[in-house]
């Protein structure tokens, strides 16, 4: 009989609503402990509540609240989590902040605070988690996004952050490969989400040349939303096979290859699919 402390363990940053939550419950499901961070500990502590009401097992859940942009919180919950869990084999890193407006009225105040969210708050808790993950020679999954590969307009300085964060999801990965931690990095388009805000989520109304459109699940782009089960099944995968890159919907490598061929026409498709 499998022993709890003999499982696997992960962390998944930012687990504790949308994307991250169906991270956590998918791992749950594979027989892995999970550690949750996210700020606010009434959310967390609402998510571990809901899980143990539908039959899981309250020790294979642990939470802890942390900014993710904080070093010594994050040394903080990885301390936590080895007390609980005693081990580490995952990092799932799904904090971030999307954004809309125009390259011409993008500020960078904002552009600073989209880094934050997007790229610091991944290097901090993977430097938090690197030394654990080598004693198991573990795996890292970044939550990156299909707009760090085809960039429609009006996304503010979200591309911007996200295309550095697949940046370091490159270089993390090939310094990492010879301690035996395989960085790897899923892309997925726009996601649907019930918990998303009604309304005017970005308050576009307010920034002169960005249609109303835009607004919308990946700025206005004309494509079907995944469901956050699905980006979740691709995470399990970008694990258990430690594949570099995972890219949903998987038909939009078509568009980045058209792009390497002739920027000009991919620019027009773009154009003609994404938000006017």
């Amino acid at each position: 009989m499998t022993q709890t402390n003999d499982l696997p363990a992960a962390i998944v940053c930012g687990g504790s609503t949308g994307l991250g939550t169906a991270i956590v419950a998918r791992l749950i499901h594979l027989g892995y402990r999970v550690t949750v961070l996210g700020r606010d500990i009434d959310r967390l502590n609402s998510l571990r509540d809901s899980m143990m009401d539908q039959g899981v097992d309250g020790s294979l859940i642990h939470v802890f609240a942390a900014d993710a942009t904080s070093t010594s919180d994050l040394q903080s919950a990885v301390a936590s989590h080895l007390q609980v869990h005693h081990r580490l084999d995952v990092l799932v890193n799904v904090v971030g902040r999307s954004d809309r407006g125009t390259i011409e009225s993008l500020d960078a105040a904002t552009v600073h605070d989209l880094i934050d969210a997007n790229v610091i708050s991944t290097l901090n808790c993977s430097q938090a988690c690197l030394p654990a993950l080598k004693e198991s020679r573990g795996v890292i999954v970044n939550i990156g996004t299909l707009a760090a590969h085809v960039c429609p307009r009006y996304l503010g300085g979200y591309a911007i952050a996200k295309h550095a964060l697949r940046a370091l999801t490159r270089q993390m990965r090939l310094e990492c490969e010879a301690d035996g931690v395989h960085v790897g990095l899923v892309s997925p388009g726009p996601i649907r989400s019930e918990s998303r805000p009604a309304g005017n989520r970005y308050d576009v109304d307010h920034q002169t040349g960005v249609p109303q459109t835009a607004a919308g699940p990946g700025g206005g782009a004309k494509v079907k939303l995944l469901e956050a089960d699905d980006v979740a099944n691709a995470v399990v995968r970008c694990i258990t096979h430690r594949q570099i890159e995972i890219i949903l919907p998987s038909k939009t490598r078509l568009l980045m290859a058209i792009d390497a061929v002739s920027p000009k026409l991919a620019d027009w498709i773009l154009s003609r699919k994404t938000a006017k």
